[in-house]
């Protein structure tokens, strides 16, 4: 019991050191640092959140959200960029190593991936909105799992594996992002025109399509013999992503397809 004990305080302090120095960054110290943000978020979201809103009127927040989204379309629309220029020299249909070199192109890749960590941080900010404007129904089991789930994953390859094929997460889901955050700018810079957006239901299916084209290259690491990228990870993120398609599948289908049936 007590060597158990002491390689959990190892895992909590990361002492002695067991994750990739070249990560050696703000929020990416212990994973207290994680453990304390996301243990803070939940309990605004469910409980001081929403017993600071009671009797409260909604805050409206335009000119915030709109900023906020034309931020989360750049950023993201960046991230992208750093993308291409990290896979350009690779196939999309086979392993990208994880491998601790010191070059330009690796430089590029933890840069790219340590931005992708913060842009999740960042996202975190979008459901505080929803507390502030009293839209429970936006924050579903999905919405938060989803938030929570890809910040830990992000954060777990960074500090210990950063790079190798965990890089075609952020290339798949950046360019859907800044889709998506051209949708939540049009509503929140005029609400009236939400309900015109006919393209708002290709949003959900290009969430689905991006997060099974993930489960494809992040799988590769696991049947690939060669590859270096830890499989174990590999495999349980490969499982968890195919959670989040379900999630997503069921939404889908209860917003768009169930009603369609219903008129």
């Amino acid at each position: 019991m007590p060597r158990v004990l002491d390689k959990v305080l190892e895992v909590l302090t990361d002492s002695p050191p067991i994750s990739d120095p070249r990560m050696n960054r703000f929020l990416l110290g212990t994973p207290v640092q994680l453990i304390t943000i996301i243990a803070f978020y939940l309990l605004f979201i469910y409980r001081l959140g929403p017993n600071f809103m009671k009797g409260r009127k909604t805050f409206e927040l335009k000119k915030i959200l709109v900023g906020y989204n034309i931020l989360q379309i750049f950023f993201n629309l960046g991230i992208f960029t750093m993308g291409v220029t990290c896979l350009r020299n690779q196939s999309f249909f086979y392993c990208v190593p994880s491998e601790k070199l010191e070059s330009p192109e690796a430089t590029l890749v933890l840069r790219a991936h340590y931005y992708y960590l913060l842009l999740k941080y960042f996202d975190l900010i979008e459901t505080v909105f929803y507390v502030l404007r009293k839209k429970e129904r936006q924050i579903s089991f999905l919405h938060v799992y989803h938030h929570i789930g890809i910040l830990v994953a992000t954060w777990i390859s960074g500090k210990y594996f950063p790079g190798g094929q965990g890089v075609f997460v952020g290339f798949y889901n950046t360019p859907v992002h800044c889709i998506m955050y051209v949708y939540y700018l049009l509503s929140a810079w005029n609400p009236n025109y939400r309900k015109h957006i006919w393209w708002k239901k290709y949003v959900t299916l290009l969430q689905i399509v991006q997060h099974c084209l993930i489960i494809i290259s992040i799988f590769l690491a696991v049947v690939i013999v060669n590859c270096s990228y830890p499989k174990g990870w590999a495999t349980f993120f490969t499982i968890n992503m195919g959670f989040i398609v379900y999630l997503f599948g069921r939404f889908y289908k209860n917003t768009y397809l169930n009603k369609r049936k219903n008129k």
